[in-house]
């Protein structure tokens, strides 16, 4: 099959598409890629499998038209007319859309190339939520330009524009029904976001090499770096801990979101926490493998909300494949995931908090078991059904 894949961002840097393209490819079908290109002087890497279509556009008329999406219709008019192009040109049989802002502009592509090819969109969270815990969507005067509070009105109508909706967990697809009960008639396919197990497989054979060392054991938290992600929230409790005598170190990787920068910089430059934290701004996921060998626990400390309940992250996937165990807050999905995997710690309080990680920091054996049921339970669900669900949807 002739699968068209849109993406409103750059592509080259999605792990999730990436993978579901190559799991596609394996399947034999056929691939285009429709995204944007916000580069001055080309600079992507060429697939040899793929075949790309970049929409040249500059960044800051890309977030502005983003900006004014719930409103005004530029931004849809633009995806529409390039949609309708790019599967004429392509002859696509099947368009897989992500998120769920696109599902409009989608559909409405679909219907002015004049063909009937189905719609499978692919929800990386619960959208509403997302945006109205944003704070360029929230603060200030944006507020009023983004208007976020609609999307929870927009989300029944663009969610019916799918023939095929793809969701991150079983909590939410259920949750989406309880809401939506109509949403019965339209096949709901759960896909988490597992690492690639060939990517990773690829890495520890390369046997990357990263400088990190900590004679303590290491705390460790992979990805963007913001206040709604919980990291922020927990670095004073940190400090509070290291100043009554407790011996870790914290390792940070990833970029700081801009409305954050200032709090976070305030906290990583605080005389304690300095000498016990080392924050790097990014690195390849190539080198994750090589990291997760040198840490003793990994932190998913997001913020509870319906975003957050949706799904759960990729890091908890990724600290599991290394053996890590967790510690994490009660967001629905990833406590699912916890408890039945036997390979974390929870907790909902500042006080919670220090007791689990007061247990994990202190016993050694607790941690290598947890770490090991982590690797057990995310085989098992990789040989069972986890990419298999993905498949069937073309396949049905």
């Amino acid at each position: 099959m002739r699968i068209g894949v849109v993406v409103d961002n750059e592509f080259d840097h999605d792990h999730r598409v990436q993978k579901e393209i190559r799991l596609l490819i394996n399947e034999g079908h056929s691939i285009s890629v429709l995204c944007f290109d916000f580069n001055k002087k080309p600079t992507y890497k060429t697939y040899k499998d793929i075949d790309i279509t970049r929409i040249k556009l500059p960044k800051k008329l890309k977030d502005l038209l983003v900006l004014l999406s719930t409103n005004f219709s530029f931004y849809r008019l633009l995806w529409q007319k390039s949609i309708s192009k790019f599967i004429q040109s392509n002859n696509i049989e099947a368009l897989h859309v992500h998120d769920l802002y696109m599902a409009k502009a989608a559909r409405k592509g679909i219907e002015k190339s004049k063909t009937n090819i189905p719609l499978i969109l692919d929800l990386h969270e619960n959208y509403p939520a997302a945006i109205n815990s944003y704070q360029w969507a929230t603060k200030g005067w944006r507020k009023y330009i983004v208007q976020p509070q609609k999307w929870y009105r927009k989300e029944y109508e663009y969610l019916n524009y799918a023939d095929t909706l793809i969701t991150l967990s079983s909590y939410f697809k259920n949750e989406l029904i309880s809401r939506f009960p109509k949403l019965n008639s339209i096949p709901i396919y759960v896909h988490p976001n597992m690492p690639d197990f060939e990517s990773f497989s690829a890495f520890e054979k390369n046997e990357y090499n990263v400088s990190f060392q900590s004679e303590h054991p290491t705390l460790f938290y992979f990805g963007v770096v913001a206040k709604r992600r919980g990291i922020i929230d927990i670095l004073p409790w940190l400090i509070e801990l290291l100043e009554n005598g407790k011996e870790f170190h914290i390792l940070i990787i990833g970029p700081v979101d801009k409305a954050d920068k200032t709090t976070f910089n305030s906290y990583i430059s605080n005389a304690i926490l300095k000498e016990h934290l080392t924050y790097i701004a990014w690195e390849d996921v190539k080198f994750l493998p090589a990291y997760l060998q040198k840490i003793a626990i990994g932190l998913a400390p997001f913020q509870v909300n319906k975003q957050h309940d949706s799904g759960v992250a990729n890091k908890l996937f990724q600290y599991m494949y290394g053996k890590i165990p967790i510690l994490a807050t009660k967001c629905k999905a990833q406590q699912d995931l916890i408890e039945a995997s036997k390979c974390g710690l929870l907790y909902e309080s500042k006080e919670d908090f220090f007791k689990q990680l007061s247990l994990l920091l202190e016993d050694i054996n607790l941690r290598k078991n947890l770490g090991e049921n982590g690797k057990s339970a995310l085989l098992e669900l990789y040989k069972n059904n986890a990419d298999t669900q993905f498949l069937d949807i073309y396949k049905n």
